[in-house]
């Protein structure tokens, strides 16, 4: 095992080139007299543990061991999947090391974006520290998601405890979320305060097809007070590193997405990264996680209450107009097939219309950024007993100020948005069921 010591503020951190799998046999070739360098956990990846001054012991995934350009790549709440893996083996044979971390995985925490934004942004000024070897190697940030939450802490916290010239490119960014948490149904979500507060240059990939799209021209605003911004719309992506979008133009984007990624390396490094961190804006406050939980039941709705008009077509092609909500009851939900707690939540619908058969009372789904033709075959394996409107590009859904799938809507009489939900819950419950009739009579 080989150790590589560096005192950054006279704190110590190390990196260990070794796989915990592999000690033993690293123990038998010392006892043979040949020694260990590295664990190779495949053909194209190395396996690395970095200690932090904390004592934490980080693994890492890393490809294109030897060259010079690190890249910090922090995985999403979903962690490393073969498409990130794909994605950096590329970016190795390119001329780039890439070191991939799940921290999630790494501090045996949860999987979700909770966890994320409870990653403590030291350790990741340390990580990024440790990687620059103290100066010898620049580093670039790439994450995705809600991995993009800790890595924009940790590059501020960096910029305040370890500033030095010639380290940090910037940042890369895949359709980030810098949501402090899943706002209540219609309201306008808050960032995280790291997002006024920075001055790096950032280049944002976003999926044209993904909810969060609608959102970005306020992170824009926001990251513009200070810094440099590129942007760039990935054209008919859902989400690029997730395997169930297996659209056309996600997969070639994929195999063209190592070669834009050197090109904005390029364009991040045209500009001086500032070694002076501006202060967080205080008037910003992260809730705490309690009020964060997605609904489990039918909550009073407190966004806009008067219902956007619907004009689209139904999977099978058939025009579908609603501009007067009034007289009846109208309950309408976004979705989509990718989405597990949609997909678990039909057969409750189901169930729910049949509950309300012969009253004022409409169902309707929207399905977000979906083709007619993905639609018609998922609609034959799952039942749907009503309407399916399709929203080709996600434009009626930003309209309505969806931020989390399943969302859902409950239209009174009076033409008003009464009630929402923004998570899958069971719609034929008695309590459902006694909320939908009071709304009929006007209790």
């Amino acid at each position: 095992m080989l150790l590589t010591d560096h005192t950054p503020d006279k704190q110590q951190t190390r990196i260990a080139y070794c796989h915990p799998a592999l000690r033993i046999a690293a123990l038998i070739l010392l006892l043979l007299g040949l020694g260990v360098e590295q664990g190779v956990a495949d053909e194209t990846s190395i396996q690395h543990n970095l200690v932090l001054p904390s004592g934490e012991e980080i693994p890492f995934e890393v490809f294109g061991q030897g060259n010079r350009l690190r890249v910090l790549w922090i995985a999403p709440n979903f962690g490393i999947r073969p498409r990130h893996r794909h994605v950096a083996e590329a970016l190795g044979q390119r001329g780039m090391e890439v070191w991939q971390v799940d921290l999630p995985e790494a501090l045996f925490q949860p999987a979700n974006s909770d966890t994320l934004r409870q990653i403590p942004p030291g350790m990741v000024a340390d990580i990024i520290t440790a990687l620059s070897d103290h100066g010898r190697h620049p580093v670039l940030v790439i994450s995705s998601i809600y991995g993009a939450i800790p890595a924009l802490r940790g590059i501020h916290a960096w910029q305040t405890r370890y500033p030095k010239p010639g380290v940090l490119i910037g940042a890369i960014f895949f359709t980030p979320y810098f949501f402090t948490h899943v706002p209540a149904l219609g309201a306008t979500p808050t960032f995280i305060p790291e997002l006024y507060a920075t001055n790096i240059p950032i280049y944002i990939f976003e999926a044209e097809k993904n909810g969060n799209r609608w959102h970005l021209p306020a992170m824009q605003s926001a990251l513009q007070q200070h810094a440099p911004v590129y942007t760039e719309i990935m054209g008919g992506v859902t989400s690029l590193f997730y395997e169930d979008d297996s659209s056309a133009q996600t997969l070639a984007m994929l195999e063209v997405i190592p070669d834009k990624i050197i090109r904005a390396t390029g364009i991040l490094r045209q500009h001086k990264t500032p070694l002076t961190a501006i202060s967080l804006p205080e008037a910003i406050a992260i809730p705490d996680t309690t009020q964060t939980q997605l609904d489990s039941r039918l909550q009073p709705y407190r966004g806009n209450i008067h219902p956007k008009p619907i004009l689209l077509q139904d999977a099978r092609g058939h025009r579908f107009e609603l501009k007067n909500f009034r007289n009846r009851i109208t309950l309408i939900n976004f979705w989509a097939s990718w989405c597990p707690p949609c997909v678990d939540e039909i057969p409750s619908l189901n169930r729910l219309k049949k509950k309300m058969a012969g009253k004022p009372f409409d169902l309707i789904s929207v399905n977000y950024a979906e083709s007619p033709e993905h639609i018609r075959t998922f609609m034959k394996k799952v039942a749907v007993d009503f309407p399916v409107l399709v929203d080709p590009n996600g434009q009626l859904t930003g309209k309505w100020n969806v931020v989390a799938f399943p969302s859902t809507f409950v239209i009174g009489p009076d033409g008003r948005i009464h009630y929402g939900v923004n998570a899958a819950i069971h719609w034929d419950t008695p309590e459902v069921i006694e909320q939908l009739e009071q709304l009929l009579t006007g209790k």
